[in-house]
């Protein structure tokens, strides 16, 4: 029996790993940015909060651990293709912090999750842990091999010791919606036609998630030191074939064809059998099958519908990662700036220093950078967090003009334009920390 850290363990794969883990006789620890969905009701196993780039909330959550599963990762291909750059730092400086806080926390072994991704740009027909692989075109690809390096270099320079498990292209209960087989039920349930891109002729080895999760487990053992495995099915499967499964399934559902996307895998034939002879792992769930079971939990899951409120309170034995000495410093550091530059614009209305047209607005864009550095929200992908700081930005420039406005010292400080266009930036400046602070506090409890 070990305690084992699960990064990503409230996700897809990673609540099945936890159960595996379980079943296995080990202790998982979840680490994520929220708690397991999955794992309700007194269920639940030990949680930490964190971000995967945190390394001393890393640290601090594998002092007891025996070992670490690292799953965490922007895993949706799309995605990654959207927001290169976040999905960078989560695949490969994500994995770079996890070993980096295994170095420190002293863990006797890493299981790093890959993904058989990395063969795609490989001209063969069939590929095993020993070919040699090609650059990745997808940046996908490209995150993935890098942890894959990087678990190398740490056990060639620290003596980290690590498994690495080139995932085949999981499905079954928990799938998150925008991967093939829940997006095609979704369309299918919907009423939409199922769309194929390039024709539908790539092939994959798609592998049951419960299966992966027992491979995973078995990745743990003192054989998988130092290798590397392909967990995948024996089935090549085309996008087309799962396209007719699931039209099986449901009756009449029509399907059309798009063209193909760039950098994706083209589906060479990815050999298991080194897990097979080495872990004694092969993956016994037939495609057909697992199809089918996933369909009966997709329904049932929809039907119980249950309030996503409670699925995403934290337990009691939920801790949150207490925030790195850098991260304080910084944060701390630019609240200082914001409540300093407030207090300066307020002092410099009042005593009418800011009329003239290139000081005033010179300061402006010092208050837009400031504002800029203060905020750090990514616009892009976090939605919520923007409405939350544009929401507190709007608030504390209200409440500044107000006090200002009822404050009878201040009385000839407003009587300018100017001042008053000075005093509502200081309340957007210093609404943007608070809204900024308030939108990760929030995202990390949710």
């Amino acid at each position: 029996m070990s305690r084992v850290l699960v990064t990503g363990g409230a996700g897809f794969i990673g609540s099945h790993v936890v159960d595996k883990l379980r079943d296995a006789g080990h202790t998982p620890v979840v680490y994520d940015v929220r708690p397991s969905p999955f794992h309700m009701n007194g269920n639940r196993p030990d949680t930490v909060i964190g971000s995967i780039l945190d390394i001393d909330a890393l640290t601090e959550a594998m002092r007891d651990c025996d070992a670490v599963m690292h799953l965490a990762a922007a895993a949706d291909v799309g995605e990654v293709e959207k927001a290169p750059v976040s999905s960078e730092e989560l695949n490969s400086r994500g994995t770079l912090a996890v070993l980096e806080a295994a170095r420190n926390a002293k863990v006797d072994r890493v299981v790093y999750a890959s993904t058989i991704w990395v063969y795609s740009d490989v001209v063969a027909d069939r590929v095993d842990e020993d070919t040699p692989l090609s650059a990745p075109a997808h940046l996908y690809s490209a995150t993935k091999l890098a942890g894959e390096l990087y678990c190398r270099s740490y056990a060639e320079l620290y003596g980290i010791e690590y498994t690495v498990l080139r995932f085949g292209i999981p499905y079954g209960p928990r799938a998150r919606p925008a991967a093939v087989i829940p997006m095609f039920v979704n369309k299918a349930l919907a009423g939409d036609p199922l769309t194929l891109a390039g024709g539908g002729l790539q092939t994959r080895r798609f592998v049951y998630v419960e299966d992966l999760a027992e491979g995973c487990v078995a990745g743990l053992s003192p054989e998988a030191a130092g290798r590397t495995y392909n967990l995948v099915s024996d089935e090549d499967t085309s996008i087309a074939d799962i396209a007719e499964r699931v039209k099986e399934i449901f009756g009449n559902v029509e399907i059309v064809h798009t063209e193909g996307r760039a950098g994706d895998f083209k589906g060479a034939e990815v050999c298991g059998a080194r897990a097979a002879t080495e872990l004694g792992w092969t993956a016994k769930t037939p495609f057909s099958e697992g199809v089918r079971r996933y369909v009966d939990w997709h329904v049932a899951a929809a039907a119980e519908a249950p309030a996503p409120v409670v699925a995403a309170k934290a337990s009691r034995r939920s801790r949150l990662a207490r925030p790195s000495r850098e991260t304080v410093v910084r944060d701390g550091s630019l609240a200082i700036l914001g409540g300093a530059a407030g207090a300066t614009i307020g002092l410099a209305a009042h005593f009418h220093r800011f009329n003239d047209r290139p000081t005033f607005l010179a300061l402006i864009a010092l208050l837009v950078v400031a504002a800029m550095l203060m905020v750090r929200v990514d616009w892009a992908r976090r939605a919520s967090d923007a409405l939350i700081v544009v929401g507190s930005m709007a608030v504390c420039a209200g409440v500044a003009l107000f006090v200002v406005a009822g404050a009878p010292w201040m009385v000839h400080a407003i009587r300018d334009n100017t001042n008053l266009v000075l005093f509502a930036l200081g309340g957007l400046l210093l609404g943007g920390g608070v809204g900024a602070r308030v939108g990760r506090a929030v995202a990390d409890r949710a």
